[in-house]
């Protein structure tokens, strides 16, 4: 029996699952619930189209199960339905959050994202016992009886987006008109942070030039991910017709963020740069080194600038779930993946929570360039520098041709001479190969070769048959040979159909 448990939510197609599986899943969630002493569940969706079916049967069930449940209708990004969860969580400390959404994946797609009591986002094997690796678990025993339990409540809520503008623009030290002067394009890809975000640019005095803002759960034109390749080059088309200083983009469910200009998209790990001097001055960290975790795609280049902060960078898997979870356990300042997820600590009263809010950090970006523009063309110099590949994927038939895929790739590292790791330094599994050739990494510094490169090739955790593949390099032409040789063996050698 197939189950819609992912690596850190779940994800299913909706062909896939009948209603009586998708009411199983929330049985199990709530079974889930009961164990870890949950009284209280807090519903959001985003505008994706399977969101109200599989909402309609959560909130049912979970009211039969006799549940205190709270419910907002209206669309909202995955940082506001955070923003959400800390708020019920401050009145009912025992409460489970669930946000209905497929994130950046296509318009087939739905899902389910998680938090428990303390806004804690939970995974596989990550959580009060074992987090979604129990729901699993509940899910597919036949011993599993969900329980009816009278008592159960429903609450109908207001969307809560000027208080989360307010309190992200708080939060970011940012007031009504502070931006005034810069002018950006927004391409919110039709999905369901379009309006948060406007509203609040605005608010800051940007002058902002909207793409794709009405959120459309058809996502009409293709999969809601900005950081595809080639799915900003509408963006910067516009912002050079209209001679603007940045372009940002995010996905379908608002926790994926771009940044660039008129010449291109940025490295996440160059745009957490500017992120980070922002967080250093308004909190006026000076000596000590604070730990903020970077994935396996961020190139060694803008982790040389990072420790040039007094930041220790501190390589961590791909995973959201688990990088809060990581983050609230060993006090780490921040993180960012190349894949356009930024992670902050943020406090709401006594409660502190490791996750994301695009807002905050689209607003932290851009006071550090209001009070220095030439951080723009900083950006760009670095970004100049290297070579990276964007994110290349490959579909299989099945899994025996995914795999002899995947062993082919790491058998051509091999010959080359790379060095490769599937763990961190401490022992986590990178759920992938990280490779690295000309690169050497001792006490917080990179020593980078005239000739280097850098790679994370992986199997998908939320879709099947896809390999996933990525490169960065000191030298376009080194960097775009590698990725030849990669996307001979793919897409030629074992016939693999390339997707977004």
């Amino acid at each position: 029996m197939k189950d819609p448990i992912k690596t850190y939510d779940a994800r299913w197609e909706v062909s896939e699952f009948n209603d009586s599986k998708v009411l199983r899943l929330f049985e199990a969630t709530f079974g889930y619930a009961r164990l870890i002493k949950v009284d209280t569940l807090v519903f959001a969706r985003d505008a994706r189209l399977g969101c109200a079916r599989v909402m309609e049967i959560g909130i049912e069930a979970a009211v039969k199960s006799g549940f205190r449940v709270l419910v907002c209708f209206d669309p909202m990004s995955t940082p506001m339905s955070y923003f959400v969860a800390m708020q019920t969580n401050l009145q009912y400390p025992m409460t489970m959050g669930l946000t209905i959404t497929a994130s950046h994946n296509p318009k087939q797609y739905i899902g389910i994202k998680f938090t428990v009591p303390r806004v804690e986002a939970i995974g596989y094997d990550c959580g009060p016992l074992g987090g979604l690796t129990k729901i699993k678990e509940l899910y597919h025993s036949r011993a599993f009886i969900p329980e009816i339990k009278t008592g159960g409540s429903l609450e109908v809520i207001k969307h809560p987006g000027e208080q989360y503008i307010q309190y992200s623009m708080k939060l970011a030290n940012i007031l009504p008109g502070d931006l005034k002067g810069l002018k950006i394009v927004l391409d919110t890809f039709n999905g369901s942070s379009g309006p948060e975000l406007y509203r609040a640019l605005c608010l800051t005095g940007v002058d902002v030039i909207p793409l794709r803002l009405t959120p459309n759960g058809n996502f009409p034109t293709g999969s809601p991910n900005p950081t595809s390749q080639n799915k900003m080059d509408g963006a910067i088309q516009c912002a050079i017709a209209e001679n603007a200083d940045l372009v940002i983009g995010i996905d379908g469910d608002g926790d994926r963020i771009v940044f660039g200009d008129q010449k291109g998209i940025f490295s996440a790990g160059f745009v957490m740069i500017t992120i980070l001097k922002t967080i250093i001055d308004q909190h006026g960290f000076t000596e000590e080194n604070h730990k903020v975790l970077y994935d396996p795609k961020v190139n060694p280049l803008a982790l040389e600038k990072w420790a040039e902060m007094n930041v220790e960078p501190v390589l961590f898997r791909n995973g959201h779930s688990q990088i809060k979870q990581y983050m609230k356990e060993n006090g780490v300042l921040a993180g960012a993946e190349e894949s356009g997820h930024f992670y902050h600590s943020f406090r709401m009263w006594n409660l502190v929570v490791s996750g994301e809010n695009s807002l905050y950090t689209i607003l932290l970006f851009l006071r550090t360039v209001i009070n220095q523009r030439s951080i723009i063309q900083n950006v760009r110099e670095m970004q100049d520098q290297i070579y990276t590949s964007g994110e290349f994927n490959f579909h299989y038939a099945d899994d025996q041709q995914t795999d002899a895929a995947m062993a082919a790739v790491i058998d051509f590292f091999k010959s080359d001479k790379a060095f490769m790791t599937t763990t961190s330094e401490t022992g986590i599994d990178l759920e992938g190969t990280v490779v690295y050739k000309g690169i050497r990494f001792q006490y917080g510094k990179v020593e980078l070769d005239n000739e280097w490169y850098a790679a994370y090739v992986r199997s998908a955790t939320t879709e099947r048959g896809v390999v996933r593949s990525y490169i960065s390099s000191g030298d376009a032409v080194y960097g775009g040979l590698i990725k030849e040789k990669l996307v001979k063996i793919l897409k030629y050698n074992f016939e693999g159909t390339e997707i977004e």
